[in-house]
């Protein structure tokens, strides 16, 4: 064994050598280590945050379905809401409709005037055509006016309610005062008269009532106030 200065120095040469070699690879191999732990770390990292984020978006996801399942809930209330209002609305126009006065509809019967009032037929007989002056017998003329009225009733109108209702003017009873008291017996006798003519030809009695309002409810003259009104009674 060489243990000359030498022999030493090239021993402890040697030594360091080794020893730099040992602590250059030990450091390789910490720097090997650590590198790959900064691997593994780093890929379990990016895995974890991966997780993350899809639990993220899923929850995201759960919360955006529930928004549109109650934006879903929401647009059907609202069209049932709608609905309901739409038909309210229509309820309502047929209402205001049927609420509105329905302006009379002027026809004829029997060749006179008629006009439609609330479920009614109204015919004005005009008392100077069928009568003479302060009475209550009805005028040979008259009969046959009358019987185009029975007949259009009969066809129209048949087992509808008559009512018979007298109107006269103002003027009190003079010549006549023996047989009428007022100017509403005469215009209840006159409108009896009708009525009784219409039963001979076939309008049953059953079927006819009488009123009389006298001078009273009088038109825009004397003439037209005095008149035999005959209702048809069509809408009961």
């Amino acid at each position: 064994m060489d243990l000359t200065h030498s022999g030493i120095v090239g021993m402890f040469e040697h030594s360091g050598k080794d020893a730099v070699l040992m602590t250059h690879r030990r450091m390789m191999w910490l720097g090997a280590v650590l590198a790959g732990g900064f691997v593994v770390l780093t890929a379990g990292g990016c895995d974890q945050s991966a997780k993350d984020r899809e639990a993220l978006l899923r929850e995201e996801a759960s919360t955006l379905r529930m928004q549109l399942d109650d934006q879903k809930r929401s647009a059907r209330t609202l069209q049932q809401q709608n609905d309901q209002l739409k038909l309210r609305n229509q309820q309502l126009e047929a209402d205001i409709v049927s609420a509105t006065p329905v302006e009379p509809t002027v026809a004829t019967i029997g060749g006179f005037q008629a006009e439609s009032r609330g479920g009614e037929i109204v015919v004005n007989l005009p008392s100077d055509v069928l009568f003479d002056a302060g009475r209550d017998t009805l005028k040979s003329t008259a009969k046959t006016s009358l019987n185009a009225v029975v007949s259009d009733i009969k066809s129209s109108y048949p087992n509808r309610e008559i009512r018979l209702v007298g109107y006269t003017d103002s003027d009190p009873i003079r010549k006549s005062k023996e047989r009428y008291e007022t100017n509403h017996h005469l215009g209840f006798e006159r409108a009896y008269s009708v009525g009784e003519y219409m039963q001979t030809k076939g309008i049953p009695a059953k079927q006819i009532s009488y009123a009389s309002y006298g001078p009273h409810q009088p038109k825009t003259s004397k003439a037209q106030s005095r008149r035999v009104e005959l209702v048809v009674v069509v809408d009961e």
